[in-house]
């Protein structure tokens, strides 16, 4: 009598043959163990099943995580539900200039804010020729270099360009992470790396760019990844829209 396969060996054997870091891989199996389901026979885990399990997850950034991995280790394609736009009090350019320009940090965040790079890209040396940063490597937490998480090249202003060339990034992920927060409470503010790109794609957007430039400078695949997740926008942002499109073009009343 044949024996049924495990949620946990299916994974195994779907994993086996797959090019993917070892931190992905224990995520993977991770979410079996949190979930109870690695004794549980594969021919079970049905969409409907593995729906149900997951409806236990009241976090829902959580669920969408578990989701995503069941989909990878186990091939069910279980709904998975959108991430939430994660929406910051962005302090403006001023004021994050005053928190970063005369820190030992100021050009890790610079990087972040005026090319978009996340903190790992941010943590080493980009290659950089005139006023293009072409991303191609990401130092992850452990140190080692690795392939970003997206690549391609991103335009910067001609005297960040001029500064970043004379940069060396040599500090580690964690070192940056602390150090950025702890400068801007200094001055009051509470900022982490990545509200410094989402703050990029706000300020590219309120400049007046296409989405497709949006686009590749945040160097998503998708445009709507830039423009749903990243950029931000408030009441006042919506009224000084509608007042600049039709306010110095109204008709003059009957």
């Amino acid at each position: 009598m044949e024996t049924k396969k495990t949620c946990l060996e299916l994974a195994l054997e779907r994993l086996a043959d797959r090019a993917i870091k070892e931190s992905t891989y224990r995520e993977y199996l991770g979410t079996l163990r949190n979930l109870g389901l690695e004794d549980v026979p594969a021919e079970k885990a049905t969409v409907r099943y593995l729906s149900n399990v997951l409806s236990s997850v009241l976090a829902p950034g959580t669920r969408r995580k578990h989701a995503i991995n069941l989909r990878a280790c186990l091939g069910v394609k279980v709904p998975c539900p959108r991430p939430a736009q994660k929406l910051y009090d962005l302090p403006s350019i001023e004021e994050i200039h005053g928190a970063f320009g005369e820190s030992r940090y100021r050009m890790y965040a610079f990087s972040m804010l005026y090319a978009g790079l996340r903190i790992g890209e941010a943590c080493v040396s980009q290659p950089i020729k005139g006023n293009v940063i072409t991303v191609d490597r990401q130092r992850l937490p452990d140190g080692s270099i690795a392939t970003p998480k997206t690549a391609g090249p991103v335009v910067v202003p001609e005297w960040f360009a001029e500064e970043y060339r004379a940069f060396e990034a040599t500090k580690s992920h964690n070192t940056v992470y602390v150090g950025m927060r702890r400068a801007a409470k200094k001055v009051g503010l509470d900022i982490n790396p990545h509200q410094l790109r989402h703050k990029f794609a706000t300020e590219l957007v309120k400049a007046g760019v296409s989405p497709n430039v949006l686009q590749r400078q945040m160097r998503h695949h998708d445009v709507a990844v830039s423009l749903r997740y990243y950029v931000q926008t408030t009441e006042s942002d919506i009224t000084e829209g509608v007042m600049k499109a039709f306010t110095s073009n109204r008709l003059e009343r009957p």
